[in-house]
């Protein structure tokens, strides 16, 4: 039975809520003599977990089950990659190492028969007592909780974005068991879009990868016909570019699999067999993924079922909107948004003179953007830069402290700011709160690198790139482009904003357990490569008179005590520009037209941007990623 994307319930009641775990689906039948695991596309991949064989004897009688074959990290995080290998190997020596290395845990949520009897036909609550009764608790095979009851859907939601898992299931608790069907009963609430897509074709790439694969090109089944939906090289890894080349080989083909759809010229044809999962931002007016990022080879689907999920269905009064202004000409004008009524002040006060840009403008692009920048900012502390006359006020002020004067539902996170010292910084958690922060002229946002849970565990490494004149964001894209060369040589994938000043900054997003000591050691080592072997560009150290004409790789952002300036954000500059996304198809049109103006961005721009292109930045938040053992970039 399959879950259907969706929207968290409008009311709790009747429902229970369970984990989604990222793993593979699988049927397991039980007998007293064996286990029996299948796909969902039918393949047998009992061979491939053999420490899950024990759960006959444990179960003592016969039994179907429906679960989720999973695997953890050290930290406790979970691996996709670890279950994609297993399914990849046939060794019995090599799946035995890996299962000593690597354990798989099977997550068991239904139960489908027991000693005989089927119960598809049974209601989930039920299904659900018979499954708890069976005590199934082991290292190898558990019962993850169904939780039920009132706030327990937002609260689980919650819980699962905090720890990086990929979202919730939700189940009504009537509903019987339909094998096979995709059903409205069951609903699939994701943190991240994902999409399980056919390889039909791979390009060839550019620099490193120039003779060799760059691209997968993907599509998706409508009406039987291979539709294709765009090209995925971002989050190709050296093993997964190594294991496609041989199954390409395989799979050659003279004619093209896609028959919708125009792959770009110069497209290798392959057998349409192979089924990939990505992860992206969106899809285009024209049916293209946004951004995709590849996640690996699935081999527990047949091709030809790969079709395009529908999208989520959004309660009509859950759609993100925008702010509303009464009382503008009253003595107390208030701004309506999300439901939350707040006092604002001045409204017309211009905030850059020089654009005439005023604070009702600061407020409706702070509502506007929301959507995609609050997702950078959840669960962080987040200081603020207040200009109370505007972007050019020489008494503008930082602010850590959580203001005394807050409205009650404004969230805050107690974070260190010294040895001893824990305040309190507000959380950016929703558009009102955005809102709120517009109105006290707080024009830029500075999130901390760190979760307030994991205050010591910053979730990326950045590179602030600033440029001392006569340079500017020209050569920071010149060394953006050096420095995304060495990492991708160690398998890291990297992202860059504007600063919306003069600079360009680099992320690569880490989201696993790593140590500020860590990133801060690793951008030192990286900057220090960098200026011995291009001086005459770059500078690791930050004397003033070592920086005329250079960009100063600024390593030492990598600290708890710092902030760098947050995604989407505003920055006090003659116009209203915004630290902004680009892709590297920009920065490398930048580096080679020498035009700073090129990745200028003013806040009317960026709200275009977004509507076109979604969230460039999106991965940043979730994609996860090791940190390379230093020494490894030559």
């Amino acid at each position: 039975m399959l879950a259907t994307p969706g929207e968290l319930p409008a009311d709790d009641e009747g429902w229970a809520y369970e984990v989604k775990w990222d793993g593979v689906r699988a049927i397991v039948a039980v007998t007293s003599e064996r286990v029996q695991i299948t796909s969902r596309g039918g393949l047998d991949l009992s061979p491939a977990f053999p420490e899950l064989t024990p759960l006959a004897a444990a179960l003592g009688q016969g039994a179907v089950l429906d679960g989720e074959i999973i695997a953890f990290d050290d930290h406790g995080l979970q691996r996709f990659d670890a279950i994609q290998k297993r399914l990849r190997t046939t060794g019995t020596g090599v799946i035995a190492r890996l299962a000593q290395e690597r354990p798989a845990t099977l997550a068991i949520f239904d139960v489908l028969d027991l000693a005989g009897e089927t119960l598809t036909g049974r209601p989930w609550h039920e299904r659900r007592e018979v499954l708890e009764s069976l005590a199934l608790d082991d290292e190898h095979w558990q019962v993850p909780p169904a939780h039920v009851g009132e706030g327990t859907g937002a609260g689980l939601l919650a819980a699962t974005e905090a720890q990086q898992l990929e979202g919730i299931i939700a189940k009504r608790m009537s509903s019987i068991y339909r094998p096979g069907a995709r059903s409205p009963d069951w609903l699939k609430i994701k943190h991240r879009r994902r999409q399980e897509v056919v390889i039909g074709g791979w390009t060839t790439g550019t620099g490193r990868r120039a003779r060799t694969l760059g691209a997968v090109q993907v599509g998706v089944y409508e009406n039987s016909v291979l539709r294709h939906i765009g090209g995925v090289g971002s989050g190709l890894k050296e093993a997964d570019l190594t294991e496609l080349r041989e199954r390409f080989a395989e799979l050659e083909a003279q004619a093209s699999p896609f028959g919708a759809g125009s792959p770009p010229r110069g497209t290798h044809f392959v057998r349409p067999e192979l089924v990939c999962e990505v992860e992206f931002t969106g899809w285009s007016d024209d049916g293209q993924l946004r951004h995709p990022v590849f996640r690996g080879l699935r081999a527990d689907k047949p091709a030809r079922e790969v079709v395009r999920e529908p999208e989520p269905r959004r309660p009509a009064d859950s759609a993100p909107g925008g702010v509303s202004f009464t009382g503008e000409h009253g003595d107390a004008p208030e701004a309506l948004v999300d439901g939350r009524r707040l006092r604002v002040t001045n409204l017309e006060k211009p905030m850059y003179g020089e654009a005439a840009f005023t604070k009702r403008q600061v407020i409706e692009y702070y509502a506007q953007i929301a959507p995609v920048l609050l997702p950078h900012f959840a669960g962080r502390a987040t200081t603020l830069r207040r200009f109370p006359h505007g972007a050019a006020d020489p008494a503008s002020f930082y602010e850590k402290r959580a203001n005394a004067h807050r409205p009650d539902w404004v969230r805050t996170v107690p974070m260190p700011i010294g040895d001893d010292e824990i305040i309190d910084f507000v959380e950016v958690a929703d558009t009102p709160t955005l809102v709120w922060l517009a109105n006290l002229a707080a024009l830029e946002l500075h999130p901390s690198l760190s979760r307030a849970v994991d205050p010591d565990e910053p979730t990326a490494l950045v590179f602030d790139l600033d440029p001392g004149p006569p340079a500017t964001v020209v050569e920071c894209c010149r060394v953006a482009l050096l420095i995304r060369a060495l990492l991708t040589q160690l398998d890291l994938d990297i992202w860059a904003k504007t600063s919306g000043g003069k600079g360009l900054q680099v992320y690569a997003p880490i989201n696993v357990p790593v140590t500020y000591d860590d990133t801060k050691a690793f951008a030192h080592a990286v900057a220090a490569l960098l200026e011995d072997r291009e001086p005459g560009l770059v500078t690791s150290r930050m004397a003033k008179r070592l920086r005329p004409g250079k960009v100063f790789v600024d390593w030492g952002q990598n600290d708890r005590h710092k902030t760098t300036v947050g995604v989407y954000s505003l920055r006090a500059q003659p116009q209203p520009t915004v630290s902004t996304p680009v892709s590297w198809d920009e920065v490398e049109a930048c580096a080679a037209a020498g035009d700073p103006a090129q990745l200028r961005f003013t806040a009317p721009q960026v709200l275009a941007r977004v509507a076109e292109l979604g969230d460039l930045f999106a991965p940043v938040a979730t994609l996860r990623q090791s940190l390379p053992a230093l020494g490894g970039p030559t």
